[in-house]
């Protein structure tokens, strides 16, 4: 991958923190549960784990010289 795919995807990846930072709590619950994430706090250690099983389908995004393409499985 080049420096700018790179760049691209980042900077993807921080818009998609923006909104989820702002999202509905039941809309952002939705989107953590497609995800497959979990969080489980241990108390006696105030811990957070997080563990993420994806989906079966799973949709890929790559950007290329000509634009965003887009597939899935």
């Amino acid at each position: 991958m080049s420096q700018t795919e790179i760049k691209a995807i980042v900077d993807k990846l921080a818009d998609i923190a923006r909104v989820l930072q702002d999202a509905d709590p039941e809309d952002k619950g939705e989107i953590f549960r497609q995800l497959g994430l979990k969080l489980t706090y241990h108390l006696g250690r105030r811990l957070v784990q997080a563990t993420v099983q994806p989906a079966d389908y799973v949709f890929f995004e790559k950007v290329s010289e000509g634009g965003l393409e887009h597939s899935s499985e």
